[in-house]
């Protein structure tokens, strides 16, 4: 009975620390990762450069929204990081008799604006400043967690490369869970490390529109290969895909 009890005990320790592990490496908008002063600068900085076209509020004027369930849905399942990168490259648009061109503002500024428009979607504040490279560490999600990729959302997966079902046809296996990405062609020098150190998965997509990337992609010369794959996710019974925009190389072979 006590080596019994002694086993329970064990196994109970090991879920805890497996627990703590997984909670310690999924941080998430949830865990305050911004200071009430920093969002109150970003608040400063986003009426100065993207009210105008945002709305005081967020609400949306001659731009997208920037708060409430437009931002969740575009927004979900992405880091912050994917969120800055968006802003600081392509905001504030060019507005007739303003200095400032996308891409222009400081990366403090950038920084500070995004708290502003974590704050205003109800992320709490924490005790401490986040920096533009501590952001790719947290995920977007709703309170009750991480949702599946709505179809149509542009996603990117580890496979093998195998010949489809149909003559002509291609499909990728032993695929991971399809993570959402904001670059529809070739992957980031970081993107493409977390690709080659990815373990296979256990899912299975048809691959569509291959003809996209024929003039640089044969298909026939990869065969059995690990691929990074970027695509327009589709998920239905019987029928899941990617509408590829991207193949790359990530492994010689996919063998273990």
């Amino acid at each position: 009975m006590k080596a019994r009890f002694l086993f329970f005990a064990a196994g109970l320790l090991s879920l805890t620390t497996l627990a703590t592990a997984q909670s310690e490496h999924h941080k998430t908008v949830w865990d305050g990762v911004y200071t009430e002063a920093q969002a109150n600068r970003g608040r400063a900085a986003y009426l100065e450069n993207c009210s105008p076209c945002h709305g005081a509020d967020l609400e949306g004027l001659n731009g997208v929204r920037l708060s409430g369930p437009e931002f969740m849905e575009r927004w979900r399942e992405f880091d912050i990081g994917a969120l800055y990168d968006f802003i600081s490259k392509s905001m504030p648009r060019r507005r007739d008799g303003s200095p400032n061109r996308p891409g222009s503002l400081s990366e403090q500024t950038y920084t500070d604006i995004i708290t502003h428009i974590l704050r205003s979607n109800h992320f709490p504040a924490g005790t401490k400043e986040i920096t533009a490279a501590e952001m790719p560490n947290y995920q977007i999600e709703g309170k009750d967690g991480p949702k599946p990729l709505p179809n149509g959302a542009l996603v990117q997966l580890v496979g093998c490369l195998q010949a489809g079902r149909q003559p002509g046809s291609w499909r990728i296996t032993r695929a991971t869970e399809p993570a959402r990405t904001s670059v529809s062609k070739n992957s980031t020098d970081a993107e493409m490390k977390t690709a080659v150190d990815k373990p296979l998965g256990n899912l299975e997509f048809r691959l569509t529109n291959m003809d996209i990337i024929a003039d640089s992609f044969n298909p026939r010369e990869h065969l059995g290969q690990k691929l990074q794959t970027k695509g327009y996710l589709t998920r239905q019974p019987g029928n899941e895909r990617i509408d590829i925009t991207s193949l790359e190389v990530a492994g010689q072979t996919c063998n273990p």
